[in-house]
């Protein structure tokens, strides 16, 4: 049978859920070409005495079975099995590894609670950007991890006993979503926390990131139901009464929760809660990535990269052929233009140079409407090193770089308010036109100004006179 050598697999048996994930290398960049994931709740099989039922085992087995099929293709040396919190507690974990060992061919490398943050923290790292020190949690099916690291190198690793299975069946088993249960489930995860609390406090972080199943279904509902992005504890409260609102686990209906969360959204809620408490966390994001990413990463052997969003742009600039030379003159009128008119905050200009370097990416499709073919292909393509909304608001404003303006685009975003997309999107507009082709130096005899509502140009008299294309462009959008 054939094995494809550029293909990599790492799989994460992990206690709420088994999850495959399966990429190839091209130019040392994971393209994911197949993801498996099954919600086996290994660790709802854990006894008090953490023996692990056959039941559950012969969950998790069932689930091996299936991703076995697809290893096949795949060399053993590019394969890395790794499990979590439920085996490193279950007295019986050999017996699961043996059969399981049987069914894939492959070993099971049981890791030890630091082991999994540091590849936690290590598959963040590679998939989301960010400066300065990061705090980074993993709320799992049996435990719950708590990285503080900055750049590539954790600071303090953390595995808590704690987790959305087993605080399910610890402080919800009558599955009662109300007031007494929460303050339970809060108050015992704070007493899990305790011990560990003044070694994160002791540092300032400047970024907080949530990785994996828990914080990814709370950052769903909140964009659901026209929240953004952004964690506070603020909304969750919000969350916390509409689900204690729904009475018991049988009526939770919370706009925006897959069914699939259903079970174990409470628990996960409660955890998290606590942390935004207990830490005095002010805004949380989800990761790009988490444990399969850390094995992937590995694997491959990815290089470590400073800037990860530029590094996304360099990379879909190369895969797209997109001229590198007019990018780079139009970023440069932009953000010329951009600085003359002031207000904008240090990220918004990082973001509309993404824009502008790779705003042309439609072309590959087709010269007619471009912009609407980029602004598509920006908002489905996988990014590490951007956010859900900052992806969002690249997108909206490459949708909008030539052509009728759709606003409802930007509408679309969080990142920002409307206010500030409209006027970075007239900032594109305006470079695309001043750059024309390759004459981006033009800008130098252009000024930019905002009167009111109004942006105002000041044009030399030299383009004026010998730039008629320009002047007509310019007054075509200005219509």
């Amino acid at each position: 049978m054939t094995q494809f050598s550029d293909c990599y697999a790492a799989i994460d048996l992990g206690s709420n859920s088994f999850h495959m994930m399966i990429v190839r290398n091209v130019n040392g960049v994971p393209h994911t070409i197949a993801k498996v994931k099954r919600k086996v709740r290994l660790a709802a099989g854990l006894n008090p005495a953490n023996d692990l039922s056959l039941e559950a085992m012969e969950r998790g087995w069932q689930c091996l079975a299936l991703f076995a099929e697809r290893l096949r293709l795949i060399p053993v040396n590019n394969i890395k099995i790794v499990s979590t919190a439920t085996l490193r507690l279950a007295t019986n974990a050999q017996e699961f590894c043996d059969r399981a060992n049987e069914i894939l061919g492959q070993p099971i490398d049981i890791i030890s609670g630091d082991q999994e943050a540091s590849l936690i923290y290590h598959g963040m790292a590679v998939t989301s950007g960010g400066e300065g020190k990061r705090l980074i949690i993993d709320i799992g099916g049996a435990s719950t991890e708590l990285i503080l690291g900055q750049g590539f190198e954790p600071i303090i690793l953390n595995s808590l006993n704690m987790g959305c299975v087993s605080w399910l069946d610890r402080h919800f088993g009558d599955r009662a979503l109300s007031a007494s249960n929460f303050e339970h489930a809060i108050k015992a995860a704070a007493a899990v926390l305790g011990p560990v609390k003044s070694d994160y406090l002791s540092h300032q972080w400047q970024l907080s990131l949530g990785a994996s199943g828990s914080i990814q279904a709370v950052q769903e509902v909140l964009i659901f139901q026209g929240l953004n992005e952004k964690i506070t504890l603020e909304k969750l409260e919000l969350l916390l009464k509409q689900t204690i609102d729904c009475g018991c686990q049988k009526n939770l209906n919370i706009k925006g929760l897959k069914e699939e969360r259903k079970p174990v959204f409470a628990s996960g809620l409660a955890i998290l809660i606590m942390l935004f408490r207990e830490l005095s966390i002010d805004v949380m994001v989800a990761s790009g990535g988490a444990l399969r990413e850390g094995l992937i990463a590995q694997l491959i052997a990815l290089p470590q990269v400073d800037n990860l969003a530029l590094a996304t742009v360099k990379t879909l600039q190369q895969q797209y052929d997109i001229d590198i030379i007019q990018a780079e003159q139009v970023s440069q009128v932009a953000l010329t233009l951009a600085v003359q008119l002031g207000g904008f905050k240090d990220q918004d200009l990082e973001l509309l140079n993404y824009s502008a370097m790779l705003h042309e990416i439609g072309l590959t499709i087709r010269y007619l409407d471009a912009n609407e073919h980029g602004g598509y292909l920006i908002n489905h393509l996988t990014m590490p090193g951007f956010s859900i909304e900052q992806q969002r608001l690249v997108s909206g404003l490459i949708a909008n770089y030539k052509n009728s303006i759709q606003l409802g685009l930007l509408a679309k975003q969080a990142w920002c308010g409307i206010a500030v997309a409209t006027r970075l999107m007239n900032i594109l507009r305006l470079a695309v036109i001043i750059t024309g082709r390759y004459q981006g130096a033009r800008v130098k005899e252009i000024s930019i100004s905002q009167q009111d509502e109004q942006l105002q140009l000041q044009i030399s008299e030299n383009l004026t006179k010998h730039h008629p294309l320009l002047m007509a462009e310019l007054n075509l959008e200005l219509q």
